[in-house]
């Protein structure tokens, strides 16, 4: 009788086997879970370092910007310059330059910290190696002088896919690349950085400020030269009445950018709208400040 009550508390061989395969199959799902969830987590990190680098390049920027100065004693040596190889494509390598104050984008010894200096930025290189460039001088200079391509870069970005710039041109009410001149300064300007695309990643990511340069509000004249005043533009333009830089028709909505305060300078995001008042210029966009920039010549 002992010995059939012994038999009887052990496990059989397919009870065994049973049991084993059960517990694979747990280990394995366990095992499955906890890559997954490591692989999503690094997926995270790297896009949080590229959404670090892409955030504090365009604050440095907004900054830079919001700090360009232009005086009408020499205004050629104030004046903004675009160079748009690329367009706006995702690997865009526009250039943009202008004087500015302020110590964004420069090393912490640099001895143009203390002034006005001029300031260049696109993307050079190539693969992994292709990053955002910055170039910075004496604003004095002689351009013919001095060339951006002859100074020494700087780095600041790393694994950048691309840049791109365009100004606002409110005569004509759309983005542009076509700027013609370099002894002024555009009124609003959209900068995007692209990153370069994670392997594990379907798309690149993105960054887009829209940056009002307060100081070109001021500017007299338009912001292209040889451009001709359409009827009902500008002074003497009848309908559109008299405006700095071209009127607009009375009571028209367009889209355009409010504000947007950040760290190291305010971008703009878009979602507003700015109004025209009757036989006026364009009313800006409004800022953090309550002010509201009269994009017709007048704050």
């Amino acid at each position: 009788m002992s010995a059939h009550r012994s038999r009887k508390k052990g496990f059989t061989l397919i009870e065994l086997l049973l049991a084993l395969v059960v517990f694979s199959l747990a280990v394995a799902m366990a095992a499955g879970a906890f890559w997954s969830i490591l692989r999503t987590w690094n997926r995270g990190g790297e896009l949080l370092e590229q959404l670090h680098y892409g955030e504090f390049a365009m604050e440095q920027l907004v900054t830079a910007l919001r700090g360009a100065a232009w005086f009408p004693s020499k205004p050629s040596a104030f004046g903004f310059w675009l160079d748009d190889r690329g367009g706006t494509s995702a690997s865009a390598a526009n250039e943009i330059s202008w004087v500015t104050s302020g110590s964004a984008f420069l090393p912490p010894d640099s001895p143009l910290q203390n002034g006005l200096h001029r300031i260049s930025i696109t993307v050079e290189g190539s693969g992994p190696d292709r990053s955002l460039v910055v170039r910075a001088w004496p604003h004095l200079t002689e351009s013919e002088d001095v060339r951006p391509s002859q100074i020494e870069s700087r780095p600041v970005v790393p694994q950048v896919e691309g840049f791109s710039c365009e100004w606002y041109d409110f005569e004509e009410d759309r983005w542009s690349q076509d700027w013609e001149t370099t002894n002024s300064l555009p009124k609003l300007l959209r900068v995007t950085l692209t990153m370069q695309k994670r392997k594990d990643f379907d798309e690149r990511l993105q960054l887009r400020r829209m940056i009002p340069l307060e100081v070109a509000a001021l500017l007299p004249g338009t912001e292209r030269r040889d451009r001709s005043q359409a009827p009902g533009r500008g002074r003497g333009g009848g309908e559109g009445g008299e405006g700095g830089g071209g009127g607009a028709p009375a009571e028209e909505t367009r889209p355009a950018p409010s504000t947007d305060g950040g760290s190291g300078g305010s971008g703009v995001r878009t979602g507003g709208v700015s109004r025209t008042r009757s036989g006026g210029g364009t009313s800006g966009p409004r800022t953090n400040s309550t002010q509201r920039f009269d994009f017709g010549g007048r704050r």
